[in-house]
């Protein structure tokens, strides 16, 4: 690989993005190229990534799949070559997936992959791009989290454990690594118009035999209501604060985009949980009561509740 310069502006960077070629995630590596900036676009879709790249000279396309050590120490050698030996200025975790349905549902398989990719593939990009900023005592980690790494809805739960892991490693090594003059933020967008509650959507069908005995209580259907989708935030909107999160002279540790975001997650983290758990249920589209008859022993139908203990 030839080495790439800087652009003429003083302040341009050396960035890269993982999750880069749909989503959010194009459309951040946009609005940097554009800003003078060297972007490397990195995710596993190469033609998509070839795409970005022929219309905007200043992106570099990088095949990364986050779960793979080996496609990772590639990565990391073609950008210290690309970079001169500086390595990256900016990281930006952004790649992520979405998986949806009542905890007991989704099956372990599913479960693992989106840790694999949520966390354990941020994890892995992280420790591997750290040590040149480390030593330089320079640089900038942007994880992207969501407000449902501050609070989980029924049919969320194990996304919202993955992002919830996120924001806690995140916490953690802004304190470890501030005396490095290394900054990390996080931004906690919500929902946003992508194909990725389409694709999660539609992945339930894998596990529909899981899911039969939560129909009676779920009128509204898995994961995020239509409604919610209706109301969802346009994707270049999040674009522009994760642009300000990667370069903003002094960042806030947290970026939380949308009034509604900023006030639904003060309110559904401070109130008392029963409270909260009746508005999140509402959200979801969950029936609260009356609970379906289960059968006694003897056939006849039990009270609603009485399997749940004292």
């Amino acid at each position: 690989m030839n080495q790439v310069e800087r652009g003429s502006q003083a302040a341009s960077r050396f960035i890269m993005m993982t999750g880069a070629a749909g989503g959010i995630g194009r459309a951040t590596v946009v609005r940097l190229a554009d800003a003078g900036h060297v972007v490397f676009a990195a995710d596993r879709r190469a033609g998509a990534l070839k795409a970005l790249a022929a219309e905007h000279p200043s992106v570099r396309p990088v095949v990364l799949d986050v779960t793979d050590a080996a496609s990772i120490d590639s990565t990391l050698d073609q950008i210290g070559t690309e970079t001169g030996g500086h390595g990256l200025d900016v990281l930006v975790n952004a790649a992520g997936i979405l998986v949806l349905g009542p905890v007991e549902a989704v099956p372990d398989q599913q479960t693992r992959a989106q840790f694999e990719v949520n966390l354990f593939g941020s994890l892995a990009v992280t420790r591997a791009f750290l040590p040149p900023m480390r030593e330089r005592g320079a640089g900038r980690i942007v994880n992207v989290s969501s407000i449902l790494g501050r609070f989980a809805l029924p049919g969320s739960g194990l996304y919202s454990a993955s992002k919830f892991a996120i924001e806690a490693y995140s916490d953690a090594l802004r304190m470890e690594l501030a005396p490095f003059g290394v900054r990390v933020v996080l931004v906690e967008p919500g929902v946003i118009d992508t194909p990725l509650y389409e694709r999660a959507a539609a992945s339930l069908s894998g596990y529909d035999h899981a899911l039969q005995p939560y129909r009676s209580t779920w009128p509204a259907g898995f994961g995020f209501p239509d409604r919610l989708l209706k109301a969802a935030a346009p994707v270049d909107g999040i674009a522009a604060t994760l642009v300000k999160a990667a370069l903003a002279s002094s960042p806030r540790p947290r970026y939380r985009p949308g009034l509604r975001n900023r006030l639904n997650t003060r309110l559904l983290t401070t109130l008392p949980t029963r409270s909260s758990d009746r508005i999140k249920t509402r959200i979801a589209g969950v029936a609260t009561s009356p609970w379906p008859a289960a059968s006694g022993p003897d056939g006849s139908a039990s009270q609603p509740g009485s399997q749940l203990g004292s």
